[in-house]
């Protein structure tokens, strides 16, 4: 017993004091997933079809300073850090968070990683329109490998034991997404570009762009790619711009380019093309990509404001984005799209599987829908939003079958 004694007074209180946190660590999660569990069957009307989320947090979330937190998944809890996303959504009654776990872990069958994305979905009445749009982009991968977006499923969001409504559990879009290589410290490098408002690709204002990939302070490729990318997009000469060996698609990648378009052209993306996108690129020589984002105006809704699917935004692309003004104003390019749409909607695109994504889509979360509309929406009807969307779909696809064949 001595000895036991002598040989724990040895240890280094440092060591003491790691052991004990360790302990008192797993000791709260252990007692925080048991209240939690025993709130959860005391809460009444909350649907179980979900997975659900559960977050502690002892000091208020913000935007700016991660907090620590415990978050637990479908039962498996992680040590981790949250904070608020979004710029304007921070205003919200019903916030969307950004964590990060202590160590990767595979959530709900998705990627196996530590930055995770939890969308509120507030304002969007039908509460599927980010989730439809990342996977319409995601179906084309088979056939545009730059066709990437987040994987994501429904989860029920608790946070501190209350009941804090319905959200989206989504993959991060970063490097590690879109399968880019580590960065390098020199123009090589590949990135990713983050277009603020208001960006019409005429004229270069580093004000209006964020460098997510390398870290600026890294290195600043802003200042080293983008003028003289714009410049060419803006001032070449038609010959130019167009050249086989050095032109447009010499420097983007043409699929994506193409995809890109018809995707936003026919989902309606408002607030977009002068906004809300990414560029992106591997290591050179890798072409250029773009990522669209931000899917709040999207399928003739924007908030509880409705639009014709027979909305013709070409105008307003051209005048929104020289680069698009000016592959739009080339018959080739036309051409491509006419004929990746008609590809599209007799392999992938068809009214049937796209109805049957918003109606399994609506199956699983109907009864959370409901609760989340009592609690954010009780003035509002959501499931004339929810109609509308369904009844948007079809419309707009036969619009975009006339579109595409008559003008190209």
């Amino acid at each position: 017993m001595a000895d036991k004694k002598l040989a724990l007074r040895n240890v280094p209180r440092h060591r003491k004091k790691k052991e004990f946190f360790f302990v008192f660590l797993f000791s709260s999660i252990s007692m925080i997933t048991i209240l939690i569990s025993s709130y959860l069957e005391k809460t009444p009307n909350v649907p179980t079809n979900l997975p659900i989320v559960y977050i502690t947090c002892d000091r208020d979330i913000g935007k700016g300073r991660y907090r620590d937190c415990v978050i637990e998944v479908d039962y498996d809890s992680y040590i981790s850090e949250i904070r608020v996303r979004g710029n304007a959504k921070i205003k919200n009654d019903k916030k969307g968070y950004r964590f990060q776990l202590s160590q990767s872990a595979s959530l709900l069958g998705m990627r196996t990683d530590d930055d995770w994305q939890l969308f509120a979905m507030y304002n969007d009445y039908t509460y599927m329109r980010t989730k439809l749009a990342f996977d319409l982009w995601r179906s084309l991968e088979p056939t545009n490998p730059t066709a990437i977006l987040p994987d994501s499923e429904y989860v029920n969001v608790y946070l501190n034991g209350k009941y804090n409504g319905l959200y989206l559990l989504a993959e991060k879009n970063d490097r590690k997404l879109y399968g880019l290589d580590n960065p390098q410290n020199n123009s090589d490098s590949s990135f990713i570009f983050q277009c603020l408002p208001f960006n019409d690709l005429r004229t270069y204002d580093k004000d209006t762009w964020e460098q997510d990939l390398p870290d600026p302070d890294d290195i600043n490729l802003l200042d080293k790619i983008l003028p003289d990318l714009i410049s060419f997009i803006s001032s070449s000469t038609d010959e130019e711009f167009l050249n086989s060996q050095s032109g447009i698609y010499s420097k983007f990648d043409k699929i994506n380019l193409i995809d890109h378009f018809i995707f936003n052209y026919f989902i309606l993306h408002g607030d977009y093309w002068a906004n809300n996108f990414f560029i992106a690129r591997n290591t050179y020589p890798s072409k250029l990509f773009f990522i669209p984002w931000d899917f709040d105006g999207s399928f003739g809704q924007v908030i509880d404001n409705l639009y014709s699917p027979r909305e013709n935004p070409e105008a307003e692309i051209r005048g929104l984005s020289e680069l698009y003004n000016r592959l739009l104003g080339n018959d080739e390019f036309r051409k491509a799209c006419k004929d990746r749409w008609l590809y599209l909607r007799e392999r992938i695109w068809t009214e049937d599987e796209i109805i049957d994504m918003v109606l399994d889509n609506y199956k699983e979360i109907k009864k959370s829908v409901e609760l989340d509309n009592e609690m954010y929406y009780p003035k509002l009807e959501v499931k004339d939003f929810i109609k509308a969307l369904m009844e948007w779909i079809p419309d707009r696809l036969n619009y975009c079958d006339e579109y595409f064949t008559q003008n190209y």
